[in-house]
């Protein structure tokens, strides 16, 4: 084999790494979030929406208690996508800034402790960005 159909051989497996890893991890962090979602009704949970690189709008009247569905919807936009894609997961509902960084009437409710959710007091989309690397780094090694 010469030169250049070895860079050209390299290339074409390295890009599909790439892709391999980041449709990985990027379906492993949208199942996390949606798993960490809080659940009362399941509605929030059924709002996650992955996408483009444009965020999804929008919202549904869905429940989804699991988040079986909506991590299956996730994983079969990512699985499905154009190769090299940017992938969002978004979720539109009002309240879904209040459950990331609090924000609810202070006071303690049913479901919420000091303005947060007893449920995802540090958030949601928060705690699992910050399992990122760890995620990637698991990833790129199955496709080295």
């Amino acid at each position: 084999m010469n030169f250049d159909k070895q860079v050209a051989a390299f290339a074409k497996k390295a890009n599909t790494s790439i892709d391999k890893t980041m449709r990985g991890v990027s379906i492993k962090l949208f199942s996390a979030i949606i798993k960490s979602s809080p659940v009362d009704s399941g509605r929030f949970r059924a709002n996650w929406m992955a996408s483009g690189s444009s965020p999804a709008t929008g919202t549904n009247n869905n429940t989804d208690k699991s988040g079986s569905s909506s991590t299956a919807a996730a994983t079969n936009y990512v699985a499905g996508a154009r190769m090299s894609s940017v992938f969002t997961l978004s979720n539109n509902l009002p309240y879904a800034h209040n459950l990331e960084f609090g924000g609810y009437k202070p006071g303690n409710g049913p479901n919420t402790v000091g303005g947060f959710s007893k449920q995802a007091p540090t958030g949601l989309v928060r705690i699992n960005a910050d399992r990122f690397q760890r995620i990637l780094d698991e990833q790129a090694r199955l496709y080295k």
